[in-house]
């Protein structure tokens, strides 16, 4: 076995879960190790990550070490699992919750509001960024209480939600956290900030 084969080795047995990415947890540096990021951090306050950019001989290696050509990499108690589509399938299906040893949160109706003044924005923000028929409003709040917002289509396990004429999607973990709550907008220095709080609040 060669060195980098061998490092690359202890890096998956070192952590119960490990992620080989193209970037960082909180920078990712292209889409697919985003989506993987996204699902794992609604899932794990902490995982371990290795960014192939770093080094070439790493991002090289781990395509031979798993025999599997793309990156990101997901690894759970030193099994390969899969890249993103195979992870988010997973996801969908519950399979990744019980990888994981988590619970796989069970939403039959999600009771959340978006205001009319948060609503009136996230239509300003479609129309600036052309968003094209098909995408929703995507919500998703990670297992350390971070919330982001964007525009996507509805994947695997998502569901969701119309409140004041816009439609958002959630995925599992996300609808249990916000579940009972509302999203509101109020003008920033910087233009529309979103937060999400209990009803009523100010």
């Amino acid at each position: 076995m060669s060195d980098i084969q061998a490092w690359i080795e202890n890096e998956v047995k070192s952590s119960d879960v490990v992620l080989f990415m193209k970037g960082t947890r909180d920078v990712p540096q292209c889409g697919f190790s985003a989506t993987v990021c996204g699902i794992l951090d609604g899932l794990l306050e902490e995982y371990a990550t290795v960014d192939v950019l770093a080094d070439s001989a790493i991002r090289e290696g781990i395509k031979e070490f798993s025999s599997w050509p793309t990156i990101p990499q997901l690894y759970v108690r030193g099994e390969f699992v899969g890249g993103s589509d195979v992870v988010q399938e997973m996801a969908g299906s519950g399979e990744l919750h019980a990888a994981l040893g988590v619970e796989r949160p069970e939403v039959k109706e999600i009771h959340f509001t978006i205001s009319v003044t948060a609503a009136e924005e996230i239509r300003k923000a479609a129309e600036r960024m052309d968003v094209a028929p098909g995408y929703a409003l995507l919500i998703r709040v990670d297992a350390r209480g971070r919330h982001q917002l964007g525009f996507d289509r509805e994947g695997p396990g998502d569901q969701g939600i119309e409140s004041n004429g816009i439609r958002a999607i959630v995925d599992l973990g996300t609808a249990a956290r916000i579940h009972g709550l509302s999203l509101d907008a109020r003008t920033g220095p910087n233009g529309p900030e979103f937060r999400i709080v209990a009803p009523g609040v100010a």
